[in-house]
């Protein structure tokens, strides 16, 4: 996982190519102009889903992960406590596994909870088990961003 402010990037171009091509999304879109919704980067390969969250009680979230596609979770406004912990075994008790989303009904007994703020990007990498939504005290909705990037768009 990396977490950084978006302003804090001075080149872009150490990232990956996926990557930074999700990174440049971020950082040279209005997201002021757009409505919620799916917009196509690069195909299906890196796409973004801009949208609406009410941040939650950390009971009434679960832990999931991805394998197919890397999360940039980028926050336009407001912000969230991210859980986060790696994975470390194979046999996770899934509440459901749909797509490329697998939820978990409960992590690791080391996740960590990472406060998130407006302007911060988190790089999920497949495997890495987080745990999105929940609210912070003082911030009830806010809005966010999350590109998928195909992982295997890295081994190329």
């Amino acid at each position: 996982m990396i977490l950084q402010n978006i302003t804090s990037i001075e080149d872009i171009s150490k990232y990956p190519a996926p990557l930074a091509r999700a990174l440049e999304y971020l950082k040279n879109t209005d997201f002021s102009t757009l409505e919620d919704g799916e917009y196509e980067i690069q195909g299906r390969d890196i796409r973004a889903r801009v949208f609406h969250v009410t941040g939650k009680d950390i009971n009434d979230t679960h832990p999931e992960y991805h394998v197919d596609y890397i999360d940039v979770q980028y926050w336009i406004e407001g912000g969230e406590l991210m859980g986060w912990c790696p994975r470390r075994k194979m046999d996770y008790d899934l509440v459901s596994g749909e797509g490329d989303l697998y939820l978990l009904r409960h992590t690791q007994d080391d996740e960590i909870l990472i406060p998130c703020h407006q302007g911060d990007f988190c790089i999920l990498l497949p495997g890495d088990i987080h745990r999105p939504a929940i609210a912070r005290s003082g911030v009830g909705e806010y809005r966010k961003v999350v590109i998928k990037v195909r992982s295997s768009l890295l081994e190329a």
